[in-house]
């Protein structure tokens, strides 16, 4: 099994899709067999606001133990499973987390690739 990795990017909408229309030509020229997992926000605040310390460490605790309960994991970080569930909720919907048929949730990233790219002065 191969490790899966996402590159989590902070740019504009336009960049976003001008990385996504040059990783399909590159595709479809046959130059790369596979463009990769992303997931880019718009701006800053709106990466920091999903993307928190918190929910980095819930991310990071479920990869260790694996698929698990919302309240096996609430109870194994010791947080109450309100803001657990909040928090793997907002994951889900950006895609850093899965949730399984039989209702567990997993990590399913090896690897998190993040890049910021700041603006020139």
């Amino acid at each position: 099994m191969t490790d899966r990795t996402i590159h989590i990017h902070v740019e504009s909408p336009e960049a976003m899709w001008a990385r996504s229309v040059s990783a399909m030509k590159r595709l479809d020229a046959g130059e790369i067999d596979f463009a990769g997992e992303h997931l880019s926000f718009a701006d800053m605040a709106t990466y920091l606001a999903a993307i928190t310390p918190r929910r980095l460490e819930l991310v990071a605790r479920l990869k260790q133990v694996g698929p698990s309960s919302i309240r096996a994991l609430s109870k194994e970080i010791a947080r109450d499973y309100k803001s657990v569930h909040q928090d793997l909720s907002k994951l889900i919907e950006i895609g850093l987390v899965e949730r399984r048929e039989d209702g567990r949730v997993e990590a399913p990233y090896d690897t998190i690739v993040s890049t910021i790219k700041l603006a020139a002065a």
